[in-house]
């Protein structure tokens, strides 16, 4: 008999969707291992997806400024300090660049003020 194509085409495309699978799966590890903060950093929480395709909120006790005045009460500190202290009271990120977002509220929010690049309350 001859060989079919459409039936060596299904079993490549099995194969090709199993092997995703598994590639996916690997990327999905990797993306744990690499959303683990090493000491002295802070990593973007893992992003949960909505249906839609868009990323879900981290759902926090604080918001960012609120966690940034809490941290920053009666002294001042670096940005890379306040991410820090921040994330060690439970602020998580879903940002891609969690530094981006605390620049955004250090430099347009008028409730801090900067000496010298460390930020306190205003």
């Amino acid at each position: 008999m001859k060989n079919d194509p459409l039936k060596a085409f299904v079993n490549l495309r099995d194969s090709l969707l199993k092997r995703k699978g598994e590639l996916e799966a690997e990327l999905a590890q990797i993306d744990r291992v690499l959303s683990l903060s090493p000491k002295g950093s802070v990593a973007a929480a893992p992003k949960a997806v909505t249906s839609t395709g868009r990323a879900k909120r981290a759902k926090n006790e604080l918001s960012l400024k609120e966690a940034v005045l809490t941290v920053t009460k009666g002294k001042t500190l670096s940005k890379p300090d306040i991410l820090d202290a921040i994330a060690k009271i439970g602020y998580k990120f879903t940002a891609k660049s969690p530094m981006n977002s605390l620049n955004t509220l250090l430099y347009s929010d008028k409730a801090f003020k900067n000496s010298d690049g460390k930020f306190g309350p205003a």
